[in-house]
């Protein structure tokens, strides 16, 4: 068996130049979309995946985090593909009640496009478990080399299909195809060099990934539907066009999410450890990643603010630059997605899990409120500053519970040097 641990910073460089080459190629596969089909198409393709994607995710849970964090060795890859299986058998069932739904109230394509949004999220849960091996196993080189394939070669075909055919239909199914043959020909054979991928049915084992996996799919559902949500209620109310002109400004903020998160995710173990054996070290790093992420925050928002019309009419078109007035809240709202990202993910490395979920439940609910109350008055402009106040609160949250788990643990260090101090508890 082959294991051969790379460092922290070498692994660390390698999840951010995945997560870049990651985002960066599904952001120009997104503008190719939108180069070459009609808005309505656009918008379409973009309520499919908003459908589909949180479903999937709520469903096939969280199981890669959980193999990656079992540092006993209580669970085999073989044991999360078995359980993968049976959450799979689910999901297709509410896929295909939801894709009968959508052809009696919308159109044949739009079905096509649910379908096929919701096959590409399987085959993708199945690459999760493998990518997922060689994360517990510190091969971040391999597992960046698998995402720079997939969406190197989905991007290609995007732009080669996209030139023949006014069919989006024939994207995801290249789409499919690919995500498919990466898995048999790499993801596969390289976990399998950390040890066995064969199935293993357990049930006791299925239970109890299930109750570890089952939180955490809740909690990236909740946040994937805090981004999406307020197509469910573009789409009926506006129409699909208008769900493709809000679907382009988010991308922006999607993009920069996943450059953030690659770059949390390598600094979140070292927090964790800060955490429990010097708060000051975990501050002094905390407040690194807020100061060189705000700097890049504030080029985007200088950015917009120049050039915010010519960089839509560039990478889009001068139909989706109309709508260039809601550029800037749009960015501010990214900016405070980041900043709760990362007071998220601080929260996380001290265990207060509950606390982030509580966040992004309230975040939701706003968010859900402000668009049920206002998109059919006021339009694209509500759904903007739904996301915009519901980031607000969450990232408001995140800091109340942030400052007070470090005033807990300062406390505790005073009670540790014969000090006395008043415990405080909130939201954890």
């Amino acid at each position: 068996m082959e294991k051969h641990h790379k460092s922290l910073s070498v692994n660390a460089c390698w999840a951010v130049l995945g997560n870049i080459f990651h985002s960066g190629s599904r952001f120009l596969i997104y503008i190719i979309i939108i180069k070459y089909f009609t808005s309505d198409r656009v918008g379409q393709f973009d309520y499919a995946l908003a459908i589909a994607t949180p479903l999937a995710f709520l469903i096939n849970m969280e199981l890669r985090t959980v193999l990656v964090t079992d540092a006993r060795g209580q669970f085999h890859a073989g044991h999360c593909l078995s359980t993968r299986i049976m959450s799979n058998m689910i999901y297709i069932i509410f896929l295909v009640i939801l894709a009968l739904a959508m052809r009696i109230n919308g159109s044949r394509q739009e079905m096509e496009l649910l379908v096929l949004a919701g096959f590409i999220r399987i085959v993708e849960s199945w690459a999760d478990i493998y990518l997922g091996v060689l994360q517990k196993n510190e091969q971040m080189k391999r597992w960046a080399i698998s995402q720079i394939t997939k969406t190197t070669s989905v991007l290609v075909w995007a732009l080669f299909i996209s030139r023949f055919t006014d069919n989006i239909s024939s994207i995801l199914v290249g789409w499919l195809v690919i995500t498919v043959m990466v898995i048999v020909l790499y993801d596969r054979v390289q976990a399998g060099r950390f040890g066995s991928c064969r199935l293993i049915w357990d049930r006791d084992k299925t239970n109890l990934l299930i109750q570890k996996g089952l939180p955490l799919g809740v909690f990236v559902t909740l946040a994937i539907l805090n981004h999406q949500v307020a197509k469910y209620f573009i789409a009926p109310i506006l129409g699909k066009a208008q769900v493709a002109y809000f679907g382009a400004l988010m991308n922006f903020v999607f993009g920069a999410m996943a450059i953030q998160n690659g770059i949390n995710q390598s600094l979140l173990p070292r927090l964790s450890r800060y955490y429990t054996e010097s708060i000051k070290e975990f501050k002094r790093l905390l407040w690194r990643l807020l100061g060189i992420s705000s700097l890049a925050m504030l080029a985007g928002v200088l950015g917009v603010l120049w050039q915010g019309e010519f960089i839509l009419r560039f990478l889009y078109s001068p139909e989706y630059a109309q709508n260039v007035n809601l550029f800037f809240p749009v960015v501010l709202a990214g900016c405070l997605i980041l900043l709760g990202m990362i007071l998220g993910d601080a929260i996380t490395a001290c265990h207060r899990f509950k606390s982030r979920m509580i966040a992004m439940a309230a975040g939701l609910a706003v968010n859900i409120l402000i668009c049920w109350l206002c998109i059919s008055r006021y339009g694209l402009k509500a759904a903007v500053w739904a996301a915009l106040i519901s980031s607000g609160i969450t990232t408001f949250i995140c800091l109340i519970v942030l400052i007070n788990v470090m005033k807990r643990n300062d406390i505790a260090a005073g009670y540790d040097q014969g000090e006395s101090g008043v415990d405080i508890d909130i939201l954890t």
